[in-house]
């Protein structure tokens, strides 16, 4: 069997974190290459539910890890820790260190059960 295209892999991703994190109900995911919808490399709305990922000229990799980290914001919401007060997507602070931390281990995981995210090409 050959490699899967990036959106089969994308999709199965999902999948496997939405069931890894227990999430509840699903978070809409919008993957953008255009720069005047987004500043960083992805960022999670609380109000909507809704994660938006720049994937432009990046990995499937990298891609797949902010998916990840952002669906982390999106069980954060769920458990009710997020606020929506600026410093909780502050550089060090606890809520941005579990969103690094858990999406880190997401990708080794889904990594060692699919090896394509390390070959594949954006």
């Amino acid at each position: 069997m050959g490699r899967m295209s990036n959106r089969d892999l994308m999709e199965k991703f999902i999948l496997f974190v939405n069931d890894f994190l227990g999430i509840e109900k699903p978070c809409k995911i919008r993957l953008t290459v255009d720069r005047k919808d987004i500043k960083t490399t992805a960022y999670y709305n609380i109000e909507d539910n809704f994660a938006c990922i720049y994937i432009k000229d990046r990995a499937i990799m990298d891609i797949l890890r902010s998916v990840a980290h952002e669906l982390v914001h999106h069980k954060q919401n769920e458990r009710g820790d997020l606020t929506g007060l600026a410093e909780e997507g502050d550089d060090g602070s606890p809520i941005e260190n579990e969103a690094n931390a858990k999406a880190g281990e997401i990708i080794r995981v889904f990594g060692k059960q699919n090896p394509d995210i390390y070959t594949n090409n954006q």
